[in-house]
């Protein structure tokens, strides 16, 4: 007997731990490649190219002030995924195309955005 009672109170110390836990606010993150600074009509492009983003960009948030550090696209992206400069770390895509290196790619022991949103719980 006494081992249901106990039982019975850690369910319920368990269950009231996890409904007191913090809620983590859902984001959406969205990369669209390929774009000039007024490609989109939320910053001031006069061509429909994509009503969806002007509409989500509206109704969300909406950076003014991003800068890339690469004219290249894959570093771009690798910066973005990472959170690291693409220049520290051989194998951001910075070679010359056509050149062959042992290099190129993201060692596994770095992590990714994607990587650490999925530890704290997020699905990706």
């Amino acid at each position: 007997m006494r081992g249901i009672a106990a039982s019975s109170i850690l369910r319920d110390t368990v269950s009231t731990r996890s409904e007191d836990a913090p809620v983590q606010p859902n984001f959406i993150y969205i990369v669209a490649d390929d774009l000039g600074a007024h490609d989109l009509g939320c910053y001031g492009g006069e061509a429909d190219v994509s009503p969806q983003l002007d509409r989500l960009a509206c109704e969300g948030l909406r950076f003014t002030r991003a800068y890339s550090n690469s004219p290249v696209c894959s570093p771009a992206r690798f910066a973005l995924i990472t959170g690291r400069w693409q220049y520290r770390l051989r194998g951001a895509a910075e070679e010359p195309l056509g050149r062959r290196s042992a290099v190129l790619g993201l060692p596994p022991e770095h992590p990714t955005l994607p990587s650490l949103l999925r530890a704290a719980g997020y699905d990706t």
